[in-house]
């Protein structure tokens, strides 16, 4: 994870053409996809600076994948991360779930997959 620390943006490019940016530390420990990439010194082209860019495989959308990042962000910031999900869980309709579920399968993070399937 010492090449994670060092970079401050992972940049997860859709296929919708939407960029999500995301804090290197944060997704690197959850996605094993971006995981595979900093340790490989991919990105999908660009970069530089300090940043990789990921490209998210799967017809995964920018909302979802923002979503994701967003729920990690939080998750890794929440005092009690049991408590955290939870009510993460409890706010989701069916279909932001199945979405969820799609994006947390093609970024390789198995325990938002499994939190949610």
């Amino acid at each position: 994870m010492a090449a994670a620390e060092e970079m401050a943006v992972v940049v997860l490019r859709c296929f919708d053409g939407t960029t999500v940016a995301a804090p290197a530390g944060v997704v690197t420990g959850r996605s094993g996809l971006v995981a595979e990439a900093v340790a490989g010194g991919a990105g999908g082209g660009g970069g530089g600076g300090g940043r990789v860019v990921v490209d998210v495989p799967g017809n995964v959308s920018g909302v979802d994948v923002a979503a994701v990042v967003a729920y990690m962000e939080a998750r890794a910031a929440a005092a009690d991360g049991d408590a955290f999900d939870g009510e993460f869980i409890g706010g989701l309709t069916h279909d932001a779930r199945i979405d969820l579920i799609h994006a947390a399968h093609h970024l390789a993070d198995k325990a938002l997959f499994n939190l949610l399937a």
